[in-house]
């Protein structure tokens, strides 16, 4: 597989930028005072969190995150400046918010950030993958969720992180900076942290980096240094400085009831007995979902130790794969947007098409379905409707196919271009240089 050529590059930004601005268009009619009411967010499926967040949060006092900040358990709130997301995220929302004095401005404002981080990932996928970037750029959660949160970071910061690994460094690098992307990327949203532990693997494990047990060790460690140096930065000073409002986002996160709009294999699979916002059931359901989500990683890297074991290079970033498959199906929430976090892995690893497509599909059966079903509610509808059918299709199609994908996942080759090194092919090249001890 070869690079692109300069102008395929272009064309690839391009159309990136275009789905970008299309996601712009789709959401600015719920970004008016007056256009966030239920028929019209099913009617015109333009919801997104930014412009739901500047009116809920009160986005437009421009107040610091974390600082000051309460939380109310009854009805679950956050006020005084907190968001319900990890401090590098709460404090970007924060300084776009700042050029701001309206939803529409922040919209705005936010899309022309996710312009260029959707130029930036398309660019680095390009790089490590040749043409299978298009994946990325030219398909249709990008117009349907660039603005839907602000997913576009800890994405960036993830192809970051595989950009470390596959670079020319010596090995303890990489791993610092693979740490570092997934950290900072943690930062964001939580779930690269994830990939931290793959990257500890590959160093613990890859028999082609030539060094000796304790090495192997150092560079795990560093590799885990790098992962929490930026969320204890990013945290710390405002636990110090208010430790209640640095919490008030995790409290909010942690009594989140698991309802209709999570889309998540709980609510929907465990009814009646989980359409309930009693407390003890809801407790019960996000054990449920916390437990099986940490069995289900477990099992993801005891079964990678296994591969790495037998084959002297470990699979590190298909690791990565498999267990953001395993937390998105296992999770108490499947928001739609989450489809964007899977779309650099079917970049990066050869992972058929119509495994891409069919989940591609599932994703839009969810979106219509969602959204056409709160259209007709809104219009006091209550029977099942096409709607109803489409949500079901979208909601255990995404399941079925994220289970299944993760076997895929550990399966696949990486996706390379000429010219390029992946991680084993420069962890052999170590181990020619280096004998091991």
């Amino acid at each position: 597989m070869q690079h692109p050529r300069p102008l395929e590059r272009i064309v690839m930004c391009l159309v990136a930028v275009a789905l970008t601005v299309l996601s712009l268009a789709t959401k600015l009619p719920c970004a008016a005072p007056t256009g966030v009411t239920p028929e019209r967010i099913g009617r015109l499926g333009c919801w997104s969190d930014v412009t739901a967040l500047w009116n809920a949060r009160d986005l437009g006092l421009h107040l610091l995150p974390y600082v000051n900040g309460t939380y109310t358990s009854n009805p679950p709130n956050l006020t005084g400046g907190a968001v319900e997301y990890p401090t590098l995220g709460g404090l970007w929302i924060w300084l776009t918010a700042l050029p701001a004095d309206s939803a529409v401005q922040y919209l705005v404002v936010t899309a022309v950030v996710a312009a260029v981080l959707a130029v930036v990932v398309t660019l680095l996928l390009a790089r490590l993958a040749g043409r299978r970037a298009w994946i990325f750029a030219a398909t249709t959660p990008l117009a349907l969720y660039a603005l839907y949160n602000w997913d576009l970071l800890p994405i960036v910061c993830t192809v970051l992180g595989v950009v470390a690994m596959r670079s020319r460094h010596a090995p303890a690098t990489r791993y610092l900076l693979a740490g570092l992307a997934f950290g900072t990327g943690a930062a964001f949203k939580l779930y690269p942290l994830m990939f931290v532990a793959a990257v500890v693997v590959a160093a613990l494990f890859d028999r082609g980096d030539g060094r000796a047990l304790r090495t192997r060790i150092g560079h795990a460690a560093v590799a885990v240094a790098g992962g929490v140096v930026v969320p204890l930065a990013a945290n710390l000073p405002f636990a110090l400085v208010d430790l209640q409002g640095w919490l008030a986002p995790f409290r909010f996160q942690t009594d989140r009831v698991t309802g209709a709009s999570t889309l998540s294999v709980w609510f929907y699979g465990l009814q009646p007995w989980s359409a309930t916002s009693d407390p003890g059931v809801q407790h019960r359901l996000t054990e449920l979902s916390t437990a099986s989500t940490a069995i289900g990683i477990v099992a993801v890297l005891a079964t990678t130790v296994v591969l790495a074991l037998r084959r002297g290079t470990t699979p590190w970033l298909q690791c990565a794969a498999a267990m953001l498959a395993v937390y998105i199906v296992c999770n108490k929430v499947d928001s739609l947007q989450y489809v964007l976090w899977l779309m650099p892995f079917f970049v990066l690893l050869r992972v058929g098409g119509w495994w891409i497509t069919a989940y591609l599909l599932a994703d839009l059966a969810a979106f219509v379905g969602w959204y056409r079903g709160l259209y007709y509610g809104s219009l006091g509808n209550t029977a099942t409707t096409w709607a109803t059918e489409a949500l079901a299709v979208g909601i255990w199609g995404r399941a079925a196919l994220l289970v299944a994908l993760v076997a895929v996942f550990l399966r696949a080759e990486v996706a390379g271009v000429s010219g390029s090194r992946s991680a084993e092919s420069v962890a052999s090249r170590d181990a020619a240089a280096v004998p091991t001890a």
